[in-house]
């Protein structure tokens, strides 16, 4: 097992600080960052730091696609909340699959993360799939009803809510 990134051990505000240098900072400067941090007492190297800069460039991209991808999917269907739930659920769980997969530079920490979030989101799946298939058999419910009271047959009736439930 790696032992933990320096820059892991900073404490969290800290760790916040240098993140909102390193990005303020366009992803450069990490010499003046290293004289910073050892002016606050902490003796992290410049090459140290450039890997956690990488790092957390590629976290901000991903993000910024993902945003992109969910814009692109609302636009797409704006009238079935219930696709775009779907639709975004199975992007998050590529994005967490690829990362259990990379083993995100094998940090377990980083890996049995990904492995809750990609649970997480598997049982939101099912539910949002759950929910939709209610709300189908519902509206068919009421649409067969509403069949029936115009005087169709009950064959009629079932094969019309069957057609609406996509069964």
């Amino acid at each position: 097992m790696p032992s933990p990134r320096k820059v892991d051990l900073l404490p969290a505000d800290v760790r916040e600080e240098l993140n909102r240098r390193i990005i303020g900072g366009g992803f450069g400067g990490y010499r003046d960052l290293a004289d910073w941090l050892a002016a606050a007492g902490f003796r992290i190297g410049r090459t140290a730091l450039q890997e956690h800069g990488g790092i957390l460039k590629r976290r901000i991209e991903a993000v910024r696609v993902a945003t992109e991808q969910a814009e692109a999917l609302l636009a797409a269907s704006p009238d079935d909340a219930g696709s775009v739930s779907e639709a975004a659920l199975r992007i998050a769980q590529q994005r967490m699959f690829d990362v259990l997969l990379a083993g995100e530079e094998g940090d377990p920490k980083q890996l049995a993360s990904s492995v809750t979030a990609l649970a997480k989101a598997t049982r939101a799946g099912i539910a949002v799939r759950a929910d939709r298939r209610r709300i189908l058999a519902e509206a068919a419910g009421r649409q067969e009803r509403v069949i029936r009271r115009r005087g169709l047959d009950g064959d009629t009736a079932a094969a019309l809510r069957r057609a609406l439930s996509g069964e």
